[in-house]
């Protein structure tokens, strides 16, 4: 299972809402510049081209050897793919995003329909419904306390 997070955009328009799923991203690992360009992360994109350009000049002006610089430019590729999904939810919330929740699921589909079946039970209760607690017990060895 994975955990997803809603955010709303600011238009308020359903589909509109982004699920980013947290944890480690292996697209961002293999291509990270195409990734966060392609997620419009524009300002983390041009971190990694500056990034990854200076090892490029200081690697071609012998500053550092190329076994190191593949060394640096592996490290900085695996901090942004562990990074990678906290940086894009930022930037949504940069941008108007909302968060609007956490939700467990095995897939964005998944994820989806529990949001927007939990957005319409909730706009169908009252305002003032509390939670109630079941009536029987759901693992069925605690007893009803």
């Amino acid at each position: 299972m994975k955990i997803f997070t809603a955010l709303e955009s600011p238009d308020g328009k359903p589909e509109r809402v982004a699920f980013v799923s947290e944890g480690f991203s292996w697209g961002a690992l293999a291509l990270g510049f195409v990734w966060a360009l392609w997620r419009r992360m524009w300002l983390v994109a041009a971190l990694l081209f500056a990034l990854t350009s200076a090892l490029t000049v200081a690697t071609n002006l012998d500053l550092l050897g190329s076994g190191f610089a593949a060394l640096l430019q592996f490290g900085i590729a695996l901090v942004f793919a562990f990074e990678a999904r906290a940086l894009q939810v930022a930037s949504l919330e940069r941008a108007g995003y909302r968060r609007s929740g956490l939700i467990q699921a095995s897939t964005a589909e998944a994820a989806e329909l529990v949001y927007f079946a939990g957005r319409a039970s909730s706009a169908l209760e009252p305002s003032s419904a509390r939670l109630r607690a079941p009536s029987h017990d759901t693992l069925g060895i605690f007893g009803n306390v």
